[in-house]
């Protein structure tokens, strides 16, 4: 089995792919502080070419957990 990359760079469809929600709860989540842009060394946000930014797999991880956990306090 292929070790998984944390720090793999993911567009927003590639993150709600994986964490099995919408583009949009992606950009609810970035908008709420939960899933912030990756950076560089020089903690420069990384974007692609076209200026659509892109996210670690760690902090997709870890915002899912988040809201999923306030979701259930919630509910």
């Amino acid at each position: 089995m292929a070790a998984l990359d944390v720090y793999a760079l993911l567009t927003a469809s590639e993150a709600a792919r994986y964490a099995g929600v919408t583009r949009s709860a992606v950009g609810k989540w970035r908008e709420r502080g939960h899933l912030p842009i990756a950076t560089d060394a020089c903690g420069r946000e990384i974007r692609d070419d076209h200026g659509r930014p892109r996210y670690r797999l760690l902090d997709v991880a870890k915002a899912e957990h988040a809201t999923a956990k306030a979701a259930r306090r919630a509910a």
